[in-house]
């Protein structure tokens, strides 16, 4: 982990403790709080965004999810829906001393979504992000195209296996960009996802438009995203009336691409735009 990334424990009572990455001068801007998405962790951002951004000088923070990375809630990660998932957003929402720009990826996206109107937020920014209707088309059609991939993240987390993500089914998640030997580090990091959260993502319940609540919003995807298609990240855009971004080359893992700093650019570039 890149020396310049403090990790902080957040906790309460009859909570989880949970983990918190945090880097980057205080007071420069908004605070920027990434939230991981499913089978994951916000070492994920602590790879090459969380340095990157603060090296520019924003307040980077990054919150492990209960059951994930060094948070607590492993053992009870079953049962976890993402009614918890989105009471750790806003427990770690509740610490900050001005409300931040959230930014989400994949799960963590939809989660972000969900608090809108709920929690107090300077923008939204969308990563690779599941749309405002969650898994209700995109789980179909990969049980169709990708059955391989599709059942052993499935089976993965039931059975709560270490890693739910094979050597085999890692370019479903990863550029062709990406070397070999990183990509098989990355997957060995994943770890088993609440199958109980998945099913509910299925079908989420309504999410606020960030539009019609005055949040600024943006979204970006990549062009070489298998999980979450253009054409959801077109619908998730205009839902929110977002700026969309896309980067041919990247993957749904933007963050871990080796280009990512180009993702990062233009979400500094777009923070300025808006003087956030």
């Amino acid at each position: 982990m890149d020396p310049g990334i403090v990790v902080r424990r957040l906790r309460g009572a009859g909570v989880p403790t949970l983990e918190i990455l945090e880097a980057g001068p205080r007071g420069a801007g908004a605070p920027l709080l990434l939230v991981h998405g499913a089978f994951a962790g916000a070492w994920t951002w602590a790879e090459r965004l969380m340095p990157f951004l603060a090296r520019r000088g924003r307040h980077v923070l990054a919150v492990s999810l209960r059951g994930h990375g060094g948070s607590e809630g492993h053992d009870a990660l079953q049962g976890t829906g993402l009614a918890d998932y989105g009471a750790d957003l806003r427990r770690v929402l509740a610490e900050l001393p001005a409300p931040p720009v959230v930014v989400g990826h994949s799960l963590g996206g939809l989660i972000a979504q969900q608090a809108l109107g709920r929690a107090a937020l300077r923008g939204l920014v969308l990563v690779g992000s599941l749309p405002p209707e969650g898994l209700a088309f995109i789980a179909p059609r990969l049980a169709f195209t990708e059955p391989g991939t599709f059942a052993e993240a499935l089976m993965g987390s039931l059975g709560q296996a270490r890693a739910p993500v094979s050597d085999a089914h890692w370019r479903m998640l990863f550029s062709e960009g990406l070397l070999p030997e990183q990509a098989a580090r990355y997957a060995a990091r994943m770890q088993p996802e609440s199958p109980r959260a998945l099913a509910e993502a299925l079908w989420p319940g309504p999410v606020a438009s960030a539009a019609m609540l005055g949040v600024p919003a943006l979204v970006l995807a990549g062009g070489g995203d298998r999980l979450v298609l253009a054409v959801s990240s077109m619908r998730t855009a205009v839902y929110h009336g977002a700026r969309l971004r896309f980067f041919p080359e990247m993957g749904h893992f933007l963050m871990l691409d080796p280009t990512a700093e180009d993702a990062a650019r233009a979400l500094l570039d777009w923070l300025d735009d808006r003087g956030l």
